[in-house]
């Protein structure tokens, strides 16, 4: 899936921009090269397939049962991930049949492209911001007491699932979480301990966060370095520009007493690296 917004100068003028993606990182570090920045890229978490897959593989015989009264699919590589082990088990057919029989949502564009590749139906697709409360306000009209639901969550906790299940939870469904792939950090965190020396020493000029899981990641690694005080003082400095993709991760970055600079218009990658080279002071 691409997600691009047209770059007609290059107005980040060589300006060192952090990013901690790492499944997305080329295509992220490539718009940041085209809008004529440098791209400094340290990935703080990795998408780990869950080692004991028999969770994953009953929550599908659920479904395949149609016994789930509405699916949600939160991220594109959690139903990737999901359809992939239906299709080794000779149970894709089953799989789509369900989702057919069943109200199903898609948090993001991530999930729309995969259930479309698959010619799935999508009920709903929440507006942006895309926080819990668009989902939520909408699952609040479809009368989900003691309904069974289909949750694929993230690889860890966040504080948009933990607001989610909260808010289920309130409108009675019965919930049956399904996690494909858990968030582990880096085999090596060297890169992500040089980015932290570097922001430090005054060479990083913005910090772009996609997720909340992102920052929460970065100081984890700072802190178990004895860096994590020095870091937000660091990424407090007027001379460096904090940028989060949406309000989920705005939140997160505020939540470890850092100041957030930017949030784009609309919640895309594209949409930050334009907001970036707009926010930056001109070239000089």
């Amino acid at each position: 899936m691409i997600d691009t917004v047209e770059v007609t100068a290059r107005p980040l003028c060589g300006r060192t921009i952090a990013l901690l993606e790492a499944r997305r990182a080329a295509e992220l570090a490539q718009m940041v090269d085209r809008a004529g920045g440098t791209p400094y890229v340290a990935p703080v978490l990795r998408e780990v397939p869950v080692e004991d897959d028999r969770p994953m593989r009953a929550w599908l015989a659920r479904l395949t049962a149609s016994a789930f009264d509405v699916v949600v699919f939160l991220t594109g590589v959690g139903c990737r991930a999901l359809l992939e082990r239906a299709t080794e088990d000779g149970r894709l057919d089953a799989a789509l049949a369900a989702l057919a029989r069943a109200r199903v949502i898609a948090r993001g564009p991530k999930p729309v492209y995969v259930l479309k590749q698959h010619g799935v139906r999508i009920d709903f697709v929440p507006p942006e911001p895309n926080t819990s409360d668009e989902l939520l306000a909408e699952l609040a009209t479809w009368h989900l007491d003691d309904r069974a639901l289909g949750l694929q969550v993230y690889g860890g906790p966040t504080p948009y699932l933990e607001r989610l299940r909260a808010g289920l939870a309130r409108l009675g469904a019965r919930v049956e979480e399904v996690a494909p792939y858990r968030w582990e950090g880096p085999t090596d965190d060297r890169a992500v301990r040089e980015l932290i020396a570097a922001c430090l020493a005054g060479r990083i000029d913005a910090l772009a966060i996609l997720s909340s899981s992102q920052i929460a990641n970065l100081f984890a690694i700072a802190e178990a370095h004895g860096q994590a005080a020095a870091l937000r003082s660091a990424l407090n400095d007027p001379r460096v520009l904090v940028a989060a993709v949406g309000p989920v991760a705005a939140q997160a970055i505020e939540a470890h007493g850092v100041r957030v600079g930017l949030q784009p218009e609309h919640p895309k990658m594209g949409h930050l690296v334009k907001a970036l080279g707009q926010a930056l002071a001109p070239c000089g």
